[in-house]
């Protein structure tokens, strides 16, 4: 590669950027893309197109999860908790994973390539471009799944729950993840939310509130009697603080955890005298 070429991608993608991450950037595309793309590729970036839409993929724990527009990127925040959740959760025997609002399948596919005693992972998403991406992804990534993943369009609105599980059955162990737009309207606009994921990652997967929570908890976790054990992720406490208030705290135990940056980044439960107990190793606080 030409010294010269280099540069002239550091120029461009600095416009946009501080020199140090725009060199760093420059040499990631040379590394994952063929020369003719390279300055393109550059363009790209000073428009702040995010950088996994122009490379194509983001790396998610032991997978290489494809990224496309119209689908939200997986974030390093989301592959911190499943991979710590994973390992808490790799002794225990889980019947059914449901991952609701799967987007790109980055949880549910993560957990699949992390656990080996649950018997089936659940993806939902109501966008087709978003089922089609996790049916991708979990084509690209077989090699390392060994759990049974089975991907379905439907919305928590709409009450949907695959028809093919007894979630009645009290004797099962099923788990809920999830990570809902939960960013407010008027949060959207904010230091907090880069300007090239207001520009070009979908308003659909971002915005939202309390809602998703309400109807995650409603629709299953309180209704369904085989769901044990539950992550969700957040962005505020209000939301963590609805989940609990929704529950039944004579059946439920519920804790917030933060990230190793000490953010806010999840809300969890299990219920007692289950197996899904060990989720506590997680909680940095009770509500």
């Amino acid at each position: 590669m030409s010294p010269k070429v280099l540069e002239k991608m550091v120029e461009t993608i600095s416009k946009s950027y501080p020199v140090k991450q725009a060199r760093q950037e420059a040499v990631w595309i040379t590394q994952e893309l063929p020369q003719k793309e390279w300055l393109n590729a550059s363009h790209l970036r000073s428009k702040l197109v995010p950088l996994q839409y122009i490379l194509g993929s983001q790396p998610f724990g032991k997978l290489d999860i494809s990224c496309k527009k119209g689908v939200l990127i997986p974030r390093l925040d989301t592959e911190e908790w499943v991979l710590e959740a994973s390992d808490i959760l790799r002794d225990v025997k889980i019947d059914h994973i449901v991952d609701y609002c799967t987007g790109s399948g980055c949880i549910g596919l993560g957990f699949a390539s992390e656990l080996r005693n649950t018997t089936q992972i659940e993806c939902i998403d109501y966008k087709d471009e978003a089922v089609d991406l996790a049916r991708k992804n979990h084509e690209l990534n077989s090699s390392n799944i060994q759990t049974q993943i089975k991907l379905h369009k439907g919305s928590i609105f709409d009450k949907y729950l695959p028809s093919d599980v007894n979630y009645l059955d009290e004797r099962s162990h099923n788990m809920l993840v999830s990570n809902p737009p939960y960013i407010p309207e008027e949060d959207l606009i904010s230091p907090e939310v880069e300007e090239s994921v207001l520009r070009y990652e979908p308003r659909d997967a971002l915005l939202g509130d309390s809602e998703f929570y309400e109807a995650l908890c409603s629709e299953i976790l309180i209704k369904n009697k085989s769901f044990k054990g539950f992550i969700f992720e957040l962005g505020y406490m209000r939301q963590a603080q609805t989940v609990a208030k929704l529950l039944d705290r004579k059946l439920w135990n519920v804790g917030i955890r933060n990230d190793k940056s000490g953010k806010l980044r999840n809300v969890l439960g299990w219920k007692s005298n289950s197996p899904f107990t060990v989720l506590e190793n997680m909680v940095h606080h009770y509500l």
